[in-house]
């Protein structure tokens, strides 16, 4: 279902591919040293909140939504259901469930399945 509409290469495994996408992109961060290589990477490729405010600036959840403009937000209760679920989704977008240790491990399979 996700591999041809949401490819991305092999070698161009970054923030600013996924964020790219025409999806609305959560990235999930099972534990502390996956959230602090996503804030590193994050910060490396000039991501920052909605509000301007540095990565490093505030502890990340387990969930973060990528936006094409290079900014990162938390996403609340109703994402965290949202991604939890079956839900395919949010407003006019596909929601694409990224766990960030297999994508920057480079496993092919990257999406996460509820």
């Amino acid at each position: 279902m996700f591999k041809r509409k949401f490819y991305v290469p092999e070698g161009d495994r970054t923030l600013k591919a996924l964020a790219a996408l025409d999806a609305r992109v959560y990235v999930y961060c099972p534990n502390r040293r996956t959230k602090q290589r996503f804030i590193e990477d994050a910060e490396n490729e000039y991501f920052c909140y909605r509000d301007g405010v540095s990565l490093k600036e505030r502890e990340p959840e387990d969930i973060m939504a990528l936006n094409q403009d290079s900014t990162v937000n938390f996403v609340g209760y109703v994402g965290h259901l949202a991604f939890r679920t079956t839900t395919k989704k949010v407003g006019e977008k596909t929601l694409l469930r990224v766990d960030y240790r297999k994508y920057v491990a480079g496993h092919r399979r990257f999406i996460y399945m509820p």
